[in-house]
């Protein structure tokens, strides 16, 4: 992507036209007072608002797809400008065979502002036979473009694909939008992963290979956040194994404090350490069991255990903007 682009936005004119009874006016008097408006609505949005997807422009089609649907929404530009799509549009994937390489073609699929030499013209005639513009189409274009040509700020970004043999090779992806949110900052979301639906992998020492933690990757694109927020997560579900169901055949507790890890406005991963020890037992009484023995952090199957008996997943909360 290409440097921020608000830098170089000239601020609007001070001056607005006024008039008078029986004056007589041209269509430049009209224009400037409609520029006037215009310009000075860019300034707030730009500055108070900033620039994103503010709501809608949902990108929807399946796997093997030629054709993407867009939904009605509304976006702002890096320079203020309002992108308005009142009822959604369909878009041709881009007619690729395959990369250099035989493999898939990345684009983004974004909105853009119409610039009035290429807006739609609607004419009239007027007087002695002139024939001169009355309407502009200010809707916004949706054009595909590689990963490397995006505008940052003037390219809004609405969704991701990757295409080989002139087809989508999987539905389209929205975790690179920037959102816009619609409530006031700090903007906060929550969420979890899903109980017996989360996957999990082993983390290793690398120098000695041993096993000493568990890690997932968290979905939180659903929460729109603009930019990357404070995550605060929890580690829920069942501590126990029962000697049945333990690798070793030794009842033991499996626990430890997540912690966040490479944090993203739509996803995180979160790592669990399992330090080894004793606790009492879990079920009452006074015999104490193994805590995260290295028998079972070093069996293949405890990520997958943890998921189907244990049921763990994380619960997280995000707080954009504080």
């Amino acid at each position: 992507m290409t440097g921020p682009t608000t830098s170089g936005a000239a601020l609007p004119s001070t001056h607005r036209p006024t008039f008078f009874a029986q004056q007589v006016l041209a269509a430049a008097d009209l224009n400037d007072a409609v520029t006037v408006e215009r310009s000075r609505r860019w300034l707030h949005n730009r500055v108070l608002h900033g620039w994103g997807v503010a709501l809608g422009l949902d990108v929807t089609a399946t796997r093997g797809a030629k054709v993407v649907t867009i939904g009605a929404g509304y976006a702002l530009d890096a320079l203020g400008r309002d992108l308005i799509l009142p009822e959604g549009a369909a878009l041709d994937v881009p007619a690729v065979a395959a990369g250099p390489d035989g493999g898939d073609v990345v684009f983004c699929l974004t909105l853009r502002w119409t610039e009035d030499d290429e807006a739609a013209v609607r004419t009239r005639t007027g007087a002695c036979g002139v024939v001169g513009a009355v309407r502009l189409a200010d809707g916004p274009t949706a054009a595909w473009r590689a990963p490397a040509e995006l505008r940052d700020g003037l390219d809004v970004l609405l969704a991701t694909v990757a295409v080989r043999g002139c087809a989508l090779t999987a539905p389209p992806d929205p975790a690179g939008r920037r959102i816009l949110p619609v409530v006031p900052t700090p903007y906060v979301a929550t969420g979890d992963s899903g109980a017996w639906g989360t996957v999990w992998s082993a983390v290793k020492d690398p120098a000695s290979g041993v096993v000493f933690g568990l890690r997932t990757v968290v979905d939180t694109s659903a929460a729109g956040f603009g930019d990357t927020p404070a995550y605060l997560v929890r580690l829920d579900g069942v501590r126990e194994l029962t000697a049945t169901q333990a690798p070793g055949g030794q009842a033991c507790v499996l626990d430890g404090t997540p912690y966040v890890d490479a944090p993203e406005p739509g996803r995180l991963t979160v790592v669990v350490p399992l330090p080894a020890g004793r606790i009492g037992g879990v079920t009452g009484g006074t015999t104490t069991l193994p805590l995260n023995p290295a028998p079972v952090l070093a069996d293949i199957a405890t990520p997958e255990l943890v998921r189907t008996v244990l049921g763990w997943h994380i619960s997280w909360m995000g707080v954009e903007g504080s």
